[in-house]
């Protein structure tokens, strides 16, 4: 049977006050200790427990953040890609708010979600507007994008399907880029975690590639239907006229 404190904060969760749930959770630390509040959040339902977490507040330290287990944070951070609308920010202000705490390791909560079914394509969600990035980290162990020619999507993409990847020599040190945000755990990813990281590149490749595809199929077609009535296609310099 639930624990009675499981049960309260559950019903006060369905019932949209998220603030009294965490509230009856958290008595139990003053009542039971730290170790009792955390064998709770094990009997409470993942989205139950996503519901308190996306409710963190910076200006507002919250007990569960600070005590919610790798595993615990997984479970609910998967429920989130599962069921709940697209939001980037939300989904990367929840991850930190969470990995980021004191007196814990974020490698453990970043392996927790990597080793999940979903696990990988929620850092990639979390690391989907840093492609670029990425890239430059993964080819030069930095993050600073280079502006020179670049490799031609294509190639890049099939260049990034090898079968071990290791940080390149000379890059940046975690001291460096200890943001506590999308630098720091894509260093810890790729440094701790190589072929989990290597993975996420390549998800995020796939996308943009896909995300491309109507761009170029659009362009395409606009040659085409100019070449058939007779115009130039687009980037084409006009033809010079005779002298004659």
């Amino acid at each position: 049977m639930s624990h009675p404190a499981v049960i309260k904060a559950s019903a006060l969760i369905h019932a949209g006050d998220i603030s009294a749930a965490e509230a009856a959770l958290t008595e139990l630390v003053e009542t039971e200790g730290d170790h009792a509040l955390v064998a709770v959040l094990d009997e409470l339902a993942p989205k139950d427990l996503l519901a308190i977490i996306r409710e963190y507040d910076s200006a507002k330290p919250s007990v569960i953040n600070l005590l919610v287990t790798p595993q615990q944070f997984a479970d609910a951070v998967i429920m989130e890609r599962l069921y709940a609308e697209r939001n980037r920010d939300r989904l990367r202000s929840m991850i930190n708010s969470v990995i980021y705490r004191e007196e814990v390791e974020p490698d453990e909560f970043i392996e927790a979600l990597a080793q999940k079914d979903l696990g990988l394509e929620v850092l990639a969600d979390y690391l989907d507007d840093r492609f670029e990035e990425l890239i430059a980290f993964k080819t030069y162990g930095s993050f600073v994008v280079v502006e020179e020619e670049r490799t031609p999507k294509d190639e890049e993409d099939d260049s990034t399907r090898e079968d071990q990847f290791e940080v390149p020599r000379g890059g940046v040190g975690l001291d460096e880029v200890r943001d506590q945000d999308w630098m720091e755990l894509t260093w810890r990813l790729a440094h701790h975690f190589p072929d989990e990281f290597l993975h996420v590149v390549q998800i995020l490749a796939t996308r943009n590639r896909a995300a491309d595809a109507p761009l170029k199929a659009s362009a395409a077609e606009a040659n085409e239907a100019m070449q058939e009535s007779g115009e130039k296609p687009a980037g084409q310099p006009p033809a010079e006229e005779s002298a004659l």
